[in-house]
């Protein structure tokens, strides 16, 4: 099977089960920066401002990302937004990674009552697809 049919199968999975997942969204933004701030315990200091936007703000990248996950195309503009916020802060590919470990980690312990093991595999590899974009992105100056 080729890579553009399983990820046709990704998206309709993770569009399938979108609203299970944004149900728990409190939660699994909860559990996101918990083990991001265990991960990189230096980015805590970085989070200064309301919180509570700050995970409003997961949340609506979350959304955003669902509605671009089948073509590299509409990827682009949320991880150009993504980059754009996060590039002066200082963050390397390393800490993308960490944070992607972070993201899946939240994951796994959130949506597994809630998800078939099909689900959670496309949402994994999505969400693994953005955080690669992001770490290829965030060393590389703005053009």
């Amino acid at each position: 099977m080729g890579t553009a049919i399983l990820r046709q199968i990704d998206a309709q999975l993770v569009r399938g089960s979108f609203a299970q997942v944004f149900a728990c969204k409190a939660d699994l933004t909860d559990r996101f920066y918990d083990y991001l701030f265990q991960e990189i315990p230096e980015v805590k200091a970085m989070f200064t401002h309301d919180f509570s936007r700050q995970k409003e703000m997961f949340a609506r990248v979350l959304a955003t990302g669902v509605r671009s996950l089948e073509e590299d195309d509409e990827l682009a503009p949320l991880v150009e937004r993504l980059l754009l916020n996060h590039r002066h802060l200082g963050l390397t590919a390393g800490h993308m990674y960490m944070a992607q470990r972070a993201l899946l980690q939240a994951l796994e312990e959130v949506m597994s009552p809630h998800l078939t093991a099909a689900e959670l595999s496309a949402w994994n590899a999505a969400l693994r697809r953005l955080c690669q974009s992001m770490a290829a992105g965030i060393e590389t100056p703005a053009a």
